[in-house]
């Protein structure tokens, strides 16, 4: 893993990142590549994947400035890998079984999730990796003591290859990503399930198309050490006015985070 990694991104984001010290985390339904969101099996299962894509690329790239800075005004910033604020909760709390450090606020989270951070997704042109199966049924056949058979169904659903994966097309970005899987239900729900068909009317939302993902965009909290460290490169076409806004916004939050400007010349 590289020590740093860049995010291209607009003046009003960087102004939301420096003021609320938060990284925001889209959902995969929001991506670019919209392939992403679908399973083989289950449509939409993207939703619930919340990613924020970077780059370890540290030489300019005219394709990245032209597809996310429209007209090439807005920045790239650099930050430290995994400069998240951590949390630490004991075995007990939040049903966790053990003692924990994580990037996840659970005290104030509404919905049971599981952070992962995951380093480079891979690029591929195997529709079977583009597209994975997440769902897996299992039948099993018990004979009870009085003789009967009784036959029990259960599926089960894994994310673990859900936005890891993208084609080849891709590869210029160079891309890492944060992500973070979600689950469709609150911690209260599932306290709250007096049975096994009240488990499996929560899990009945990961395949309804028109159950809502939970968050718009999910924020993770930024340590002021990595702020502090915060490298802001320039558009090649910003203009003299919005030079000015990034001054004025750097030194009302972070004045010594760095402002570079771009070393590409383009009309």
């Amino acid at each position: 893993m590289p020590e740093y990694l860049y995010h291209y991104t607009s003046i009003e984001t960087l102004l939301l990142i420096l003021k609320n010290k938060t990284l925001a985390f889209n959902s995969l339904q929001n991506v670019d590549d919209l392939e992403e969101c679908d399973s083989k099996d289950v449509q939409q299962i993207g939703k619930i994947c919340y990613v924020s894509c970077w780059t370890d690329d540290a030489s300019e790239s005219i394709p990245m400035w032209n597809m996310y800075t429209p007209n090439m005004q807005r920045v790239r910033i650099k930050l430290k890998r995994f400069q998240f604020e951590k949390y630490r909760f004991k075995s007990g709390e939040y049903h966790f079984q053990s003692n924990v450090e994580t990037y996840i606020n659970y005290k104030k989270l509404y919905i049971e999730d599981k952070a992962t951070i995951a380093g480079e997704p891979q690029l591929t042109d195997d529709e079977e990796l583009i597209y994975p199966n997440i769902k897996t049924i299992k039948e099993e056949i018990q004979k009870l003591n009085d003789g009967r058979i009784q036959k029990t169904v259960s599926t089960n659903y894994s994310l673990k290859s859900v936005g890891r994966y993208k084609r080849k097309n891709w590869e210029f970005q160079k891309e890492y990503r944060y992500i973070i899987n979600m689950s469709l239900w609150s911690m209260k729900e599932l306290e709250n399930c007096k049975s096994y068909e009240d488990q499996l009317k929560l899990i009945e939302r990961i395949e309804d198309n028109k159950y809502k993902a939970p968050y718009n965009l999910f924020f993770l909290n930024l340590t002021n050490e990595a702020l502090n460290d915060l490298e802001i490169l320039l558009g090649p076409k910003i203009t003299e006015a919005q030079e000015e806004i990034i001054k004025l916004i750097v030194e009302k939050y972070y004045p010594s985070a760095k402002i570079l400007k771009s070393s590409l010349k383009i009309k």
